[in-house]
């Protein structure tokens, strides 16, 4: 038998790193495990040639080393750190930042396979699997009660404990759920999506400014399927980060659309508005049905939502980031750090106490943040410039026929703006391979400056930062809002609106003292609950609460047709899903008490019935009191003037 010779192996080696690279685009919509092992396979085959690949790289090194330079900033941090570790190297491996470094290497590689002519044709045959793959399992996970990927792993049965999926609504006689593929997160999905759709919109518009009518239907199939299960996942961060580098892309080329597009007649009019009408009776039927999709759209401007928790994220990570300007706090201890500044608001307003505490804070929850304040400011200015160089070459890309165009990494750019996609391996993984494939389309050196780019990146920045800056000035005391639950979302809007701030906030209660609410007499009737206080007193071991429960309700002399009888029943809440944030596993009641109400002031008292631990570790055997109320006595023929509710600080109402 003859041995294959010493002389061929780089070649074969070679051949093996690229092979590795299309089975990891193949892998990484299926199993994280098997797309991490088909990565380390491009990476160790890469460096067996290094004599014949190392060369190669060089136009890639650049980019790289922002990456690089972000990721070591972070380790210099951790090791300045390195006393106030508890176990450094456990720390540092299992959730430093700096730990992620090596997803990056198989950027120059991927960048070094597809700047060679001959690999290209091969690689966009695997994107295009790579992509439906995503859309496939994405569409099947709609339909399925069962997170796929643990459900296939488990051999097609639930194992018990298993997490369903979040409901969506009924679609056709059909339940359908947030569509994750087979991911753990319909996060992480909806950024694997969003890798794919601007370059099947650019494929798709290509093809009907080519006037190849038949190739544009069949491109827009996957496409409007592709819109709709990224329509359901839900994910704004990944909607903004698409839009906005679909929008950069098509200003940067708009000149290649000048005179390009079919001859406008009526005919072709009226058939696009045939398509854009049915769209839009699509999309309406959709919205009418699924009522998370009506809750995520009216939350985009609300600040105290369940999954809107950025508001108290930021709150704790912006006096981090002006306390560690230059070293940054060290890798994996954002969590630690920021736990530290919610102490101070917790002292100040006991209520915020259970709300911080179940805020995702593992992370900033934003990439540029998350690393200008793990590794010091520089860390993520040097992101800032690999986006930039990023955008110069989406900018500078080619748009042939042939290829796919892989434009859609720069979502992570704006989506980053919300969410920490670079900390997330099933999402930085790919976003590292295909960004080096997009640079490896056009392997030459650019070397001029991308005015484009810099506005771009510019722009989406400083209006980040202002709608920040905006909405982080309400006071902590003002963007906390009691959870309600109504029967209509109509009447749970008017009942926050009528629920008075903490007592700090004298002007605001004084004003909503003031305002009047009338209520239909068909709603103001219906029972409704209002989220209470904990049965037991920070700081952490925990007391048992020993003053009352109290609350407060005002009616305004000026009512017409005010309740004159309220309801209330006192109920348990307990076992909190951090996922579902305010709906708990068990409630029961307590205590039912009905008081006659008159104008002013009236309060309502109630002393904890149940025997609970006088000392015990939050949140183990601490349960919320809240209450359901009733009001009644009025005319229900007439427009009813809604009372104003007081929980004081503490569900410790006091008259003023």
């Amino acid at each position: 038998m003859k041995l294959p010779s010493i002389s061929g192996i780089p070649e074969r080696s070679r051949k093996l790193s690229f092979y590795s690279l299309l089975l990891f685009l193949v892998a990484f919509p299926l199993s994280v495990s098997a797309s991490q092992i088909f990565a380390g396979f491009c990476i160790f085959w890469f460096l067996f040639s290094p004599k014949e690949n190392f060369p190669k790289v060089k136009p890639f090194l650049l980019p790289w080393a922002f990456i690089l330079g972000a990721y070591a900033l972070v380790f210099l941090s951790s090791l300045y750190h390195w006393g106030e570790y508890a176990n450094f190297w456990k720390t540092f491996t299992r959730q430093s930042e700096a730990g992620d470094f090596w997803l990056s290497i198989i950027f120059p590689i991927a960048a070094v396979h597809a700047s060679e002519e001959k690999n290209r044709d091969l690689i966009y045959r695997f994107v295009w699997i790579s992509f439906l793959l995503v859309l496939v399992s994405g569409i099947a996970s709609v339909f399925s009660e069962y997170r796929l990927g643990k459900f296939i792993s488990n051999g097609f049965s639930p194992a018990p404990g298993d997490r369903r999926q979040h409901p969506a609504g009924p679609l056709f006689g059909f339940e359908t759920y947030l569509p994750i593929g087979l991911m753990n997160t319909h996060l992480t999905y909806g950024g694997l999506l969003s890798f794919y759709i601007p370059g099947i919109f650019l494929i798709t518009l290509k093809k009907l400014q080519e006037k190849k009518l038949k190739q544009f239907v069949v491109f827009l199939i996957p496409l409007l399927f592709s819109l709709w299960v990224f329509l359901l996942n839900q994910s704004k961060s990944a909607w903004l980060g698409v839009f906005a580098v679909l929008l950069y892309f098509l200003i940067s080329h708009s000149r290649s659309f000048q005179n390009q597009f079919p001859r406008v007649t009526v005919f072709r009019i009226s058939i696009l508005l045939f398509f854009v009408i049915l769209i839009g009776f699509g999309i309406r039927y959709f919205y009418q049905k699924n009522w998370l999709l009506q809750r995520t759209l009216g939350q985009l401007t609300e600040i105290q939502t369940p999954e809107n928790q950025r508001y108290w994220i930021y709150k704790l990570s912006l006096p981090l980031l002006s306390e560690t300007a230059l070293l940054g706090t060290g890798g994996g201890r954002f969590k630690e750090t920021s736990s530290e500044v919610s102490k101070s608001f917790i002292q100040k307003n006991e209520q915020l106490w259970y709300e911080l505490y179940i805020t995702p804070n593992k992370h900033a929850h934003n990439d540029l943040l998350e690393f200008a304040i793990v590794g010091g400011w520089l860390s993520g200015i040097l992101w800032i410039g690999f986006f930039y160089l990023l955008f110069r070459r989406v900018q500078s890309s080619d748009w042939k026929d042939g290829n796919f165009p892989i434009v859609g990494v720069g979502f992570i750019w704006v989506a980053g703006f919300f969410q920490c996609y670079l900390l997330d391996d099933e999402v930085a993984l790919p976003f590292f391979a295909l960004a080096g494939i997009l640079w490896g389309q056009n392997p030459k050196e650019e070397k001029g400056f991308s005015k484009g780019s810099v506005i771009f990146i510019s722009i989406t920045f400083l209006l980040n930062t202002v709608f920040w800056i905006w909405r982080l000035s309400i006071p902590p005391e003002l963007a906390y809002g009691r959870q309600v639950f109504a029967n209509s979302s109509k009447l749970t809007k008017q009942i926050e609106k009528r629920i008075l701030p903490f007592r700090k906030q004298t002007e605001e209660r004084s004003k909503k003292l003031g305002e009047e609410l009338l209520v239909q007499g068909s709603d103001a009737g219906s029972e409704f609950s209002v989220e209470g206080c904990l049965t037991h007193r920070y700081p952490n071991p925990a007391k048992l609460r020993e003053e009352d429960y109290s609350l407060g309700f005002y009616i305004s002399p000026s009512a017409k047709n005010p309740p004159t009888k309220i309801q209330i029943t006192v109920f348990s809440e307990e076992a909190f899903d951090e996922d579902k944030l305010y709906w708990s596993h068990r409630k029961f009641d307590l205590d039912q008490k009905e008081i006659i109400l008159k104008s002013g002031w009236n309060s309502f008292v109630w002393k904890e019935s149940l025997g609970l631990a006088k000392v015990t570790i939050f949140p183990d055997i601490v349960f919320f009191r809240s209450f359901k109320i009733r009001f009644g006595g009025f005319d229900p023929a007439m427009p009813v003037d809604f009372p104003a509710l007081d929980l004081g600080d503490l569900c410790d109402f006091k008259s003023e």
